[in-house]
């Protein structure tokens, strides 16, 4: 009569068998990746327990850094552009010395988005050719549309 697997663990269970067993307590070391070639899986395994990573993510972390970057950018001026507007509700004579100077700002700043912008999506081109599965690629940055959002929040005085 064949003997149930469960019936064995449990009676190996109660005979403490599974009691000190190596690696007790610790985390699964579950980070194989099926869809890498052993060499793949050599490599990341070195550079990780060296403290490493592989190009593509240190490629994801820039990307995610520079993004923060373009939306902190656009936040500030946006914000500077809301004080000096309240600054010039209350000092209307100075309208004309704070827009200039603010439109020499904004240029400034939308010239520095734009370098932004363009070095992102390089970045972004670079990513995707290293990754290593397509289904986790990233989409560009379009252009005119994040210029367009730029304007939006942040059109002149």
């Amino acid at each position: 009569m064949p003997i149930d697997v469960s019936e064995q663990i449990e009676k190996a269970m109660e005979r403490g068998e599974f009691k000190d067993l190596p690696g007790k307590g610790e985390p699964l070391k579950l980070d194989t990746n099926p869809f890498l070639t052993p060499q793949a899986r050599m490599a990341n395994r070195l550079l990780k327990e060296n403290g490493f990573a592989p190009r593509w993510i240190e490629l994801e972390k820039e990307i995610k850094q520079e993004k923060a970057q373009l939306e902190r950018l656009l936040r500030n001026l946006k914000a500077r552009r809301e004080r000096l507007a309240t600054f010039i509700a209350q000092h209307p004579h100075r309208h004309e010395a704070v827009s200039r100077s603010f439109e020499y700002e904004r240029a400034r700043g939308i010239a520095r988005y734009t370098e932004k912008l363009e070095n992102l999506n390089k970045k972004i081109q670079r990513v995707n050719l290293l990754m290593p599965t397509r289904n986790r690629q990233y989409g560009l940055t379009n252009k005119e549309t994040a210029l367009d959002r730029f304007e939006e929040n942040c059109p002149s005085l």
